[in-house]
């Protein structure tokens, strides 16, 4: 059986025969709609707008002790500041905030249904447009709008504002804290560098103290006594070779008065010790050393032939008086070995000083570096100490800026207030989008029934049904009996569906009523009392 053809030619009939289940369709969801859209309680939003004001002091002259962010990166720590579980576990106990709820959630339940209610946002021209109560015409990208949702206008601006303030207060506090925390920082480092370089101030005294005369700057006075000494080390040598010379000479001078005075043999001990004596001093004379063969040879034989003299004169008790030249000359030669001495005590003194000198200038590089080391080390910690005192100074004047809220700071730029109207839910959407609904489901009810219905309604579709020629057709016959019936059957109905609809328009604002209470212009057109909280102070 084919039935399209009959719903092509026939759209007019089939809405004049469905249009009942269609209005009763399309009326239904209506109100239905209308009822739930009624049955929903109102939800207010306020909002308190904050603005990042810059710092009051340009920055060429005091640069900010605490870091600016971009907007991204402020708005996360807004957020994470306001949404923190200790500061909305104040504020629900502040306001009696869920009560029903927290009879049965748990308290990290309820505040993550606080949260919900809560958004953190940058102010964009379309919230601005849509504020009439907006002081900025374009917002720029510094402001912040902190939101609250509440079923109670009032509660909902408390709550709003309350956070704000919480944040405000915060931020101030966290701004003087970093900034105290810095100098408190640099005052300590300061101290363990003024420390330290006490230390090693006292270590350079130690080493110079321990190191007197090694110092580099004693190296050019070490180097002038050096030459000195050995300028006189050299002369010292010069008169011990003349003294010794002198010595040598008187020498020969008692050796050939005794020979003249003592007319011996040649080959007596005291002759040969005579003339061994006049060949060493011909020697030493000529400018052998101690360590010339001659003069070694020349020695021993002199101490051999003087142990014979001393036994000759212990065996013979010989009287000899010596001469008035014997008595010169040894006297003389008494006061050159007397000479001799002196020098080589000289040249012994000079000697020692010089290599003390020698080993104080071979010692100097040594300390020397040491001291390099030292003093480097004292110049790194000078350095450090005037950068880090720069430092505070420049910390302590930003302790002071912060102190006295002339930092970057964030002010309360519009202060929450009780919103004249709900924000949610919206009725009117509500009630469109059911009959939306109701006008598609009625229609498509309307189609349904159309199809399924396999009744004959005009000639048309029953040639075109039965394919055989139709000879007559007897049309309806209404007598006034029936159109009474008719007329009865239509105004009960018509009673139902206003009883219906006023059912359910009576039913929608007791509901709401009940939900949500009187509204305004019922309850007198009381003015809704405005926040409690004032914007925090921002006197430091």
């Amino acid at each position: 059986m084919n039935l399209d053809p009959g719903l092509q030619l026939d759209l007019f009939g089939a809405l004049q025969r469905r249009l009942t289940l269609i209005v009763t369709v399309v009326g239904g969801a209506l109100l239905a709609s209308y009822w739930l859209a009624m049955a929903l309680p109102n939800y207010y939003e306020s909002s308190a707008t904050i603005f990042v004001e810059p710092q009051a002091i340009n920055k060429q002259l005091v640069e900010s002790g605490v870091a600016s962010y971009d907007l991204g990166y402020r708005l996360s720590l807004m957020t994470a500041q306001i949404l923190s579980r200790p500061r909305l576990s104040r504020v629900i106990d502040k306001f009696d905030l869920y009560e029903d709820e927290s009879k049965t959630l748990l308290r990290e339940e309820v505040i993550n249904l606080m949260r919900e209610r809560i958004a953190v946002m940058p102010v964009e021209q379309a919230i601005a447009e849509r504020n009439t109560r907006s002081r900025r015409d374009t917002p720029d990208l510094n402001t912040f709008m902190v939101s609250f949702t509440h079923k109670d206008p009032v509660i909902a601006a408390d709550v709003a504002q309350q956070l704000a303030n919480d944040f405000l207060q915060q931020h101030i506090e966290e701004r003087v804290e970093m900034t105290r925390k810095s100098l408190e920082f640099i005052e300590s480092e300061l101290a363990r560098l003024n420390a330290e370089q006490a230390t090693v101030q006292d270590q350079i005294t130690e080493v110079k103290n321990a190191n007197a005369g090694r110092l580099p700057e004693d190296q050019m006075a070490n180097q002038r006594v050096l030459d000195r000494t050995l300028s006189e080390l050299r002369e010292g040598h010069r008169v011990l070779d003349a003294a010794r010379s002198n010595k040598a000479f008187w020498d020969t001078q008692v050796l050939s008065a005794a020979a003249i005075s003592d007319p011996r043999d040649d080959a007596s001990p005291v002759r040969r010790l005579q003339i061994l004596e006049l060949q060493l001093a011909e020697y030493r004379a000529r400018g052998f050393t101690d360590r010339h063969p001659d003069v070694i040879r020349a020695e021993q034989e002199i101490q051999e032939v003087r142990q014979q003299v001393e036994a000759l004169e212990d065996d013979e008790s010989e009287s000899h008086t010596p001469t008035v030249a014997q008595q010169n000359a040894e006297a003389q030669r008494e006061r050159a070995a007397l000479e001799v001495e002196m020098a080589a005590k000289e040249v012994e003194r000079l000697r020692a000083s010089a290599d003390e000198i020698e080993r104080r200038l071979a010692e100097t590089p040594k300390v020397a570096d040491q001291l390099g080391r030292l003093e480097q080390r004292s110049t790194q910690l000078a350095d450090n100490v005037k950068l880090f005192a720069q430092r505070q100074h420049q910390a302590k004047v930003q302790v002071d800026v912060e102190r006295r809220q002339l930092g970057e700071q964030f002010r309360i730029l519009e202060a929450a207030f009780p919103a004249p109207t709900p924000s949610s839910p919206n009725r009117l959407l509500i009630i469109v989008m059911g009959l939306l609904m109701g006008l598609a489901f009625g229609f498509g009810a309307a189609v349904l029934m159309e199809a399924t219905d396999s009744s004959f309604r005009s000639i048309r579709d029953t040639q075109s049904t039965l394919s055989i020629p139709v000879l007559g057709a007897i049309p309806s016959i209404v007598l006034e009996s029936d159109r009474a019936a008719t007329r009865r059957k239509n105004f009960r109905q018509l009673v139902a569906a206003a009883v219906v609809v006023v059912f359910c328009l009576v039913g929608g604002a007791a509901t709401y009523m009940y939900v949500n209470g009187l509204p305004g212009w019922l309850s007198g057109g009381a003015e809704t009392p405005e926040t409690q909280e004032e914007p925090v102070s921002e006197e430091a």
